[in-house]
């Protein structure tokens, strides 16, 4: 029998505005990354959250405000 893949979580860090800044696989080989950026974040005033990776891969990475600068700048 297959048994089904699961994927390691993902630590992620959102900028203040909602934007997000790093996304890290929990991995064993990816915590030295993922101390750099919680050093990172806690200087830049970011919030954490641990997540599914495939909820990651589908969230908007941009705010809604930066998201309409992005779309006006693009001429949409």
């Amino acid at each position: 029998m297959n048994k089904p893949v699961i994927e390691p979580m993902t630590h992620i860090f959102l900028k203040p505005c909602g934007c997000l800044s790093c996304a890290v696989v929990n991995a064993p080989e990816m915590f030295g990354e993922l101390s750099r950026a919680q050093r990172y974040a806690k200087r830049h005033n970011e919030t954490y959250k641990l997540m599914e990776t495939q909820a990651v891969r589908e969230m908007d990475w941009k705010c809604p405000a930066h998201k309409k600068i992005k779309e006006v700048s693009n001429g949409q």
